[in-house]
């Protein structure tokens, strides 16, 4: 009785050790950096971008931007199109403003990094700006997920 009492316990702590070796008791990984801490270089790289209220799928290209050095340049490609993107990242939140001609805002991106995703995935709101005299079009939320980690 004793040998299985032991051998019970041994199980249940084989079985502890792996949760937490596996990270399912803890919803933040201890080996990710905070949020709030990362900065524009973090988030240079390749993006994997949903919309899915709009139904749209694509990819963001992120890198330094070429006249603020703290701030963040790219290419939205989506939905058939390509946009320029320029934004920052500070304290966890994520702004980007992006564009389909280089002049006008075609739309807002406003998230956060998600925490224990270690600077891997950004959610928030895509709000995109109707043009004068145009209806005005629906938001959606937005995933970004890196690609090249």
């Amino acid at each position: 009785m004793r040998s299985k009492l032991t051998f019970t316990l041994l199980l249940i702590a084989a079985g502890a050790l792996s949760a937490c070796a596996s990270g399912r008791f803890d919803s933040e990984k201890p080996d990710c950096p905070d949020v709030a801490q990362l900065h524009a270089a973090h988030l240079y790289g390749s993006w994997n971008v949903e919309l899915p209220q709009a139904g749209q799928r694509g990819t963001l290209t992120l890198r330094q931007h070429p006249e603020f050095a703290a701030s963040l340049r790219g290419e939205f490609r989506y939905g058939g199109q390509q946009s320029i993107a320029s934004g920052d990242v500070e304290g966890g939140e994520f702004n980007l403003d992006e564009s389909r001609d280089g002049k006008t805002l075609f739309a807002f991106w406003s998230g956060r990094l998600v925490p224990g995703a270690c600077g891997a995935e950004i959610r928030g709101k895509w709000q995109p700006l109707a043009k004068p005299g145009e209806a005005t079009r629906p938001e959606s939320d937005f995933v970004l997920r890196r690609l090249d980690r």
